[in-house]
């Protein structure tokens, strides 16, 4: 499985992601912050994640159920990774955050992130 990593606009927050092989399935979501943001979900198990930079320059924010964690850069506030509501035990790392290069083949689906909690 290769290791992809990418991190903030800024620098501050960077992270490695192992992804599996083949096609990976890019969630593009409906919910109000996602479409605000056009974030594209890479969902990972946390085991498959690794921060290497900036766990002191994050802030969070939490909206609705209040179930999702939403990681911020505190100097560029760019949201490169999360903790999505939607896949408890997992992080969701931007697509549009992955350092240039990553080679990784994907498939964008549809994802209805607006479904009652």
């Amino acid at each position: 499985m290769p290791i992809v990593e990418g991190g903030c606009h800024c620098g501050l927050v960077r992270y490695a992601v192992t992804v599996p092989d083949g096609p990976v399935d890019v969630l593009d979501c409906d919910c109000s912050i996602c479409a605000m943001t056009g974030y594209l979900h890479v969902i990972v198990p946390e085991a498959r994640f690794r921060l290497l930079e900036g766990a002191r320059e994050v802030t969070s924010y939490r909206f609705g159920t209040g179930r999702a964690q939403h990681v911020f850069c505190s100097q560029c506030g760019i949201k490169s990774w999360y903790r999505p509501r939607s896949h408890p035990g997992h992080i969701s790392v931007n697509l549009r955050c992955l350092d240039e290069g990553h080679g990784l083949e994907t498939r964008i689906v549809a994802f209805d992130g607006v479904y009652p909690a």
